[in-house]
């Protein structure tokens, strides 16, 4: 496993962790992972699943997506889609499910646990596959998500925010560079001449990055929360608007984008000593940057392209390199910190 996701899965062992790795980190060439991500937070707390009581639920949500957005797959047309297209023509379902069952289970089951050029370890793994019984053996780990409704309804928000723009980028044909933010709105949309698709929640795109913890104070956050509440999660522009009037770097980097904008409690964003209109500690722009190298480290799509193509990077050391205009403008001010740090 790549050293930076390595990082970013040790930091928070636990089964929300785990779920948010494979959906952030596992591999792109088709929407496979987030049908069985998506099947997995509705199913019941049973131990054993069989193929075939699976199989309805995944297709379905795999069908529902393909009706708004075809593009599930990398590689374009396949048996499945024409299987659906065909679905949509004589609505015999019993059709689509064999051609299905020949293609999904092994690929499906036997690779969802694959992240970053490697495995997830077995002791933190959601299911084991019994493939000679037809059947997935659900894990504790799995169970200790779907049997809270709170945690599982925000785990289901995360994936389809994930899986929304995954099937957007491989639909146009481009990278993700042209996610605008909406700061009224507090949402994604990615731009295609006059068009615009909006992509969910910010929050619900940013925050499993930061395992939905303040990107300040480490606080845990409550996507329930009300406006005015303490872990109520914000979005926060890292370097301030008014920033970017310094010659240093002015005009050259958008402020608006996704490299700098991060999930935020209310105390810290704009609490009686929050952070308002202020720079960071030199501390949080240097996490800044590592957030960002960890975007980098993504398969394919998703929002990997967003950082290089923001910054005007190609790889992860350019990354670092393009943000460093900022440093001599970091080094010369008391940034803002938070006075309290939550474990």
């Amino acid at each position: 496993m790549k050293p930076i996701i390595k990082e970013y899965v040790e930091k928070e062992i636990s089964p929300i962790s785990t779920l948010r790795t494979i959906l952030l980190f596992g591999r792109n060439v088709s929407t496979y992972k987030f049908a069985l991500a998506d099947t997995l937070l509705q199913s019941p707390a049973n131990s054993i699943i069989s193929y075939k009581d699976l199989r309805d639920s995944f297709l379905k949500s795999l069908y529902d997506h393909y009706v708004i957005n075809p593009n599930q797959y990398q590689g374009g047309s396949n048996s499945i889609t024409r299987a659906f297209d065909q679905f949509s023509i004589d609505n015999d379902w019993d059709k689509v499910v064999p051609i299905a069952e020949k293609n999904i289970y092994n690929n499906v089951f036997d690779a969802f646990h694959n992240v970053g050029g490697s495995s997830i370890k077995s002791e933190h793994i959601l299911f084991e596959h019994d493939e000679d019984n037809k059947q997935i053996i659900l894990t504790d780990k799995i169970h200790q998500i779907i049997e809270s409704s709170d945690i599982a309804t925000q785990l289901t928000k995360e994936n389809q925010s994930r899986w929304s723009i995954v099937e957007e980028a491989w639909k146009n044909k481009l990278s993700p560079n042209l996610l605008v933010y909406d700061n009224d709105k507090n949402i994604y949309s990615v731009v295609k001449g006059q068009k615009r698709v909006n992509l969910r929640s910010a929050v619900d795109v940013l925050i499993p990055y930061q395992h939905a913890r303040c990107f300040y104070c480490n606080k845990q956050l409550n996507v329930d929360a009300k406006a005015s509440e303490h872990d109520f999660p914000d979005v926060d522009h890292v370097i301030p608007f008014s920033a970017f009037n310094n010659q240093i770097f002015s005009d050259k980097i958008n402020s608006n984008v996704m490299w700098n904008l991060v999930i935020a409690c209310q105390d810290c964003n704009r609490g009686n000593n929050g952070k308002f209109n202020s720079p960071p500690d030199k501390y949080y722009f240097e996490k800044l940057i590592n957030r960002n190298i960890l975007f980098t480290q993504e398969h394919k799509h998703s929002l990997k392209n967003t950082i290089l193509m923001s910054l005007g990077a190609s790889n992860h050391q350019q990354v670092r390199q393009k943000m460093n205009i900022f440093k001599s403008y970091i080094d010369l001010i008391k940034g803002w910190k938070p006075k309290i740090i939550h474990v």
